[in-house]
């Protein structure tokens, strides 16, 4: 019992970790996306953006990498797993997405007004469900996907051996070197395809968590890896950004080498903080959001939009402040509105 608390902990940390880091780069990308100027020598803005963002550019992979380690290890039938997965992921979903809907539309009026047609309005909100009513609900349609796998791949996850699994990894890291056309100018000549994608991170999460001792060495690498990761995407950034003469983001994108290295370090690094915090006050606040991390990350960037409206955004004060501030504000709005939600009646099944 005392291992699976231990293990408990350490998931929660994770959690915990990229719900913040996540909120962190939506706060900091308007920064990044709208303060470069190719004709000042300093763009201070725009690099305090670059710094926060590319820290916390392992968020997402460190979510997928999290759902491997939770979900690979079960051995559960294909129809319960898909009804109690899926209900878990698609209720929270349409409900966030139907919020998201009825403010962009609100939204949509208050810039167009009488200008609306409401004829249009029908195939409008076809494409606010079927693309996303929010830039970031595009890693839920991700993730479903992944679910939709899960049950094929997992039975062979928990016979495979580690040669088998880091097999499997091996080639998916060069899937990522041959995607990574800034750096390798090349295609590959053999068809990998079967190997692409966010499958990786999720197969990756399995490993780390299931099969990985984690020695001296390899959390001295991890550490490495996470430096390494974070000060290529924050170098990388700025000379494609400046060579280019405006915001570059590839170097942002999940499947690169330097956020994988990123989140490979730190999901290492945490995994290795097994203990609970000496501080109950913290433990609390901890499994609170971590309870609440999916419903905090449905909602959280209506709540951006909100505080942006009334200038609580990475300017406030000063981006060195304005930018962990306002992450701050927003990831404690939004636990509270979850958790509103989570008690009006059936709420739990919406809430996330």
């Amino acid at each position: 019992m005392k291992e699976t608390n231990t293990r408990l902990v350490w998931i929660d940390n994770v959690r915990v970790i990229a719900t913040i880091a996540v909120i962190m780069v939506h706060v900091a990308t308007p920064a990044v996306f709208t303060q470069y100027n190719p004709n000042s020598a300093s763009n201070t803005v725009w690099w305090i953006g670059n710094m926060y963002d590319s820290l916390c550019r392992f968020c997402v992979p460190v979510f997928v990498m999290l759902t491997g380690a939770l979900l690979l290890p079960q051995t559960i039938s294909l129809s319960n797993f898909l009804k109690k997965r899926l209900n878990r992921i698609m209720l929270p979903f349409l409900f966030w997405s139907s919020v998201y809907i009825v403010f962009n539309l609100a939204l949509k009026f208050r810039d167009e007004g009488s200008q609306v047609a409401m004829h249009n309005i029908g195939h409008w909100l076809i494409l606010q469900l079927t693309q996303g009513a929010a830039p970031h609900l595009w890693y839920v349609y991700m993730i479903i996907g992944l679910y939709l796998f899960i049950p094929i791949i997992q039975p062979w996850v928990s016979i495979a051996s580690n040669k088998a699994i880091i097999y499997f990894l091996g080639i998916w890291f060069i899937t990522l070197l041959f995607h990574q056309q800034k750096l390798l100018s090349v295609t590959s000549p053999l068809d990998l395809s079967y190997f692409t994608g966010y499958i990786g991170y999720l197969i990756l999460g399995y490993f780390i968590a299931e099969r990985l001792v984690i020695s001296k060495a390899i959390l001295y690498c991890a550490i490495i890896l996470f430096i390494t990761g974070v000060a290529a995407t924050l170098a990388a950034t700025y000379l494609y950004t400046y060579n280019q003469g405006s915001f570059s983001h590839t170097f942002y994108e999940y499947l690169t080498l330097n956020v994988l290295f990123a989140a490979i370090g730190i999901f290492i690094i945490i995994k290795n903080q097994q203990g609970e915090l000496r501080n109950n006050a913290i433990n609390t606040v901890r499994d609170f959001v971590s309870r609440y991390g999916y419903g905090i990350y449905l909602s959280h960037l209506l709540v951006i939009s909100i505080l942006s409206h009334f200038k609580i955004d990475y300017s406030l004060i000063t981006p060195v402040i304005g930018i962990p501030l306002t992450t701050l504000i927003c990831l404690l709005i939004s636990a509270a509105l979850v958790y509103i939600v989570n008690k009006l009646p059936y709420g739990k099944y919406i809430s996330g």
